[in-house]
């Protein structure tokens, strides 16, 4: 890269600061497409909720308080019991109660439960996306209400305590229905999807046009915008995961009145935006690219070597460097958590990026090193070996001729003993090691 003076500075530092502040919003609306508005993303995270202790714990207990409170278990116990046993009924059911939580924990353990959690799930959710996005036809119209049923796991939970046939039947429809979305919500809810639909593609592309933008106006110092590039995008990770770990506290502390629900708050809400994390540290690994490449076409000492290696392919093979560049955004696309219009307009502006900073590279490599070839670095590190074996003789030659009392014999075992450790570090190839020590044995 030829330095100059660089033009449109000012406005380069702005499109940085901007692409790194449309990226943490970016992160967000990713995450909130992702987790909000994707019925199957919801359903994992929901089955990933029940398969943590503290969240099926409080789980259960809300479970065995609904059954309890919308059943009457000491008059189904006492239409079971003979007559004679009747009286127990009582004492049974204040026994059953202490024992439901339990029997809850364990069947929320049951594949049937964590199925029929799924399902719940997923009406819910379907349910609230058809009604945002104003599809179908709902009974009560505007009136439509979203809510989690799991009236079918409190019917399960009296099958398994013993309570007795056709609780179902004895259980009011609204039992533990978790309301998700009121009626007046739905419109707030609709503008918030129409929005959320489109916020997530069009922040992510206009991030990268900015830091994009901000690399071509760097004419004479683009390595360097490029490394900022890389930082930015670092730090936009960084503040996202930070501003989630606050979130938490919040969660904790503030929205959470009941003392024995926080921690299975804390939990649920480390799990819902596990995504968040993921998507966080993804943008983070890509900044480390974006640094990584920035060094690569940097003046430093530790740069320019490994340009010397790699100029003979940049220089000789193009299509293959294309082509593998191809294969490379393919694969990533391949495995993507996500499909869709938004991962591949993303995929499709990082790889013409990467292809424009490749051909920057060729240009620069040819230009440093035009007539670099494949075998130089051997050739280079063959010259290097020589060097030290004959830096290697001419002190043991000075050691001898000042003290007189080295021997050939000494002189020849220190120089076996060098290109020993020539060997052993990687400098001498063992047919070269051989060579040498032939030629040292023969000498003498």
């Amino acid at each position: 890269m030829t330095e100059g003076k660089p033009p449109h500075r000012i406005a380069v530092r702005v499109l940085l600061a901007l692409g790194t502040f449309l990226t943490i919003f970016a992160i967000v609306a990713v995450w909130t497409e992702r987790q909000a508005l994707d019925t199957g993303e919801w359903v994992n995270t929901s089955g990933k909720m029940l398969e943590d202790q503290e969240i099926r714990d409080t789980l259960a207990n809300y479970l065995a308080d609904e059954l309890f409170t919308t059943v009457d278990v000491q008059g189904q116990l006492e239409k079971r019991l003979p007559e004679d046993l009747q009286p127990l009924a009582g004492p049974a059911a204040g026994g059953l109660r202490q024992f439901a939580g339990t029997a809850a924990d364990r069947a929320l353990e049951s594949p049937r439960l964590q199925s029929a959690w799924k399902q719940a799930n997923r009406r819910a959710h379907e349910l609230l996306l058809n009604i945002a996005e104003q599809k179908g036809q709902f009974s009560g119209g505007d009136s439509a209400t979203v809510s989690l049923e799991l009236r079918p796991l409190v019917a399960e939970l009296g099958q398994q305590i013993g309570v007795g046939g056709g609780v179902a039947d004895k259980l009011p429809a609204s039992t533990a229905e978790l309301k998700v979305l009121d009626a007046d919500q739905i419109d707030t809810t609709r503008q918030l999807v129409g929005l959320i639909n489109g916020l997530a593609i069009v922040l992510s592309l206009l991030s990268l046009a900015c830091f994009a933008l901000a690399i071509y106006l760097s004419r004479g110092r683009r390595q360097m915008t490029v490394l900022w590039c890389g930082v930015g995008l670092i730090i936009a990770g960084l503040v996202v995961i930070l501003f989630r770990h606050i979130g938490g506290g919040y969660v904790s502390n503030d929205l959470v009145t009941s003392d024995s629900a926080t921690t299975a708050a804390q939990h649920a809400y480390n799990i819902g935006t596990s995504l968040l994390n993921g998507i966080a540290k993804t943008v983070i690994i890509w900044g480390f690219l974006f640094i990584i490449a920035s060094w690569l076409a940097s003046p430093t000492s530790s740069a320019s070597p490994v340009r010397r290696v790699l100029a003979p392919t940049l220089r000789e093979r193009p299509v293959v460097l294309y082509s593998l560049l191809a294969v490379a955004a393919l694969i990533y696309l391949t495995l993507a958590p996500t499909s869709g219009l938004r991962a591949l307009l993303t995929i499709a502006f990082l790889a013409v990026l990467a292809a424009f900073g490749l051909h920057a590279l060729r240009g620069q490599a040819a230009a440093e090193f035009p007539d670099a070839q494949v075998g130089d670095t051997t050739a280079r590190m063959r010259d290097f070996a020589e060097k030290v074996r004959d830096g290697v003789s001419e002190r043991v030659s000075a050691r001898g001729g000042s003290g007189g009392a080295a021997s050939p014999g000494d002189q020849r075992m220190a120089t076996l003993e060098r290109l020993g450790e020539l060997q052993k570090s990687g400098v001498l190839t063992k047919k070269e090691f051989d060579a040498e020590k032939a030629r040292v044995l023969e000498s003498s």
